[in-house]
């Protein structure tokens, strides 16, 4: 099956939110960091009756446009892993800000008083079977950090576990340095080489180049 996947740069930090019909009523959302104008845009053209919003990880700027989205679109499913599932619903700021405290920025943590972050409603498990897409956990960016990743069509979406030559940083709530060396060398060594990556920020990549690149550092 191939996709026709979207790209938007949204939110503060410009995130990769990657979008593409899952069939002729049904969107699927990764990653939501903002709700651009231009998002919105591809939305109302394309008209869905339901979302299916798949996180990569809990971090603000993934899931800064949940609320404004969801606003828009009230019928949909918010997967997460179990173990970020503190940075979504209504107490969900107090984590963003531990989490983010060291980079100071707080200040654009303000519109989740006015406008709380929704709940999950779904967690998906190592292995687990997603809209088309195996669960792979990749821990180290964040406890809860996954990719998606759909063997027959050769892609992966990545979130911040892996860049184009580069990797998450660990240094946030959560983090730890030796599992994603741990996560990435799981890629490196189960993945096609083929097989596209288009991850949480910056331009897509492959397995291949990033294994030959990144992988004798590992």
């Amino acid at each position: 099956m191939e996709y026709a996947i979207e790209k938007f740069e949204t939110g503060y930090l410009m995130v990769n939110t990657w979008v593409f019909p899952l069939n002729e009523t049904d969107i699927a959302v990764i990653d939501p960091g903002g709700f651009s104008s231009e998002l919105e845009a591809y939305l109302q053209q394309r008209n869905p009756q339901h979302l299916e919003i798949m996180l990569t990880h809990g971090h603000f700027d993934h899931v800064g446009g949940l609320a404004e989205l969801v606003k828009h679109y009230p019928d949909y499913r918010l997967w997460i892993h179990r173990a970020d599932a503190a940075y979504l619903g209504a107490d969900a700021k107090k984590t963003h800000e531990k989490s983010f405290g060291p980079l100071r920025v707080q200040k654009i943590l303000e519109p989740l008083d006015q406008m709380p972050l929704p709940d999950a409603t779904d967690y998906y498990d190592e292995g687990d079977s997603v809209n088309g897409f195996t669960l792979l956990h990749t821990p180290g960016h964040t406890q809860g950090s996954v990719c998606l990743w759909n063997k027959e069509a050769g892609i992966l979406f990545s979130g911040d576990t892996l860049f184009y030559g580069s990797r998450g940083r660990t240094d946030l709530l959560g983090g730890n340095e030796e599992q994603i060396y741990q996560s990435l060398r799981r890629l490196f060594a189960s993945l096609p080489a083929e097989t596209k990556v288009y991850s949480g920020h910056g331009s897509p990549t492959s397995i291949g180049f990033e294994k030959q690149f990144q992988g004798r550092f590992l």
